[in-house]
């Protein structure tokens, strides 16, 4: 799967919401990361 970064979002809140309504249909690859430099992989799938 090949691709570009879409959006970077910076927040100190816990829980963020990330608007999907600009996205097409597809698969989608979510990376967090925490002010530790932790990371979390997500994968989203818009129909």
């Amino acid at each position: 799967m090949g691709g570009r970064q879409l959006q970077t979002v910076k927040t100190k809140n816990k829980v963020t919401k990330i608007n999907t309504q600009n996205l097409i249909q597809g698969a989608y690859l979510v990376t967090i990361k925490t002010d530790t430099n932790k990371t979390a992989n997500a994968k989203l799938i818009k129909k």
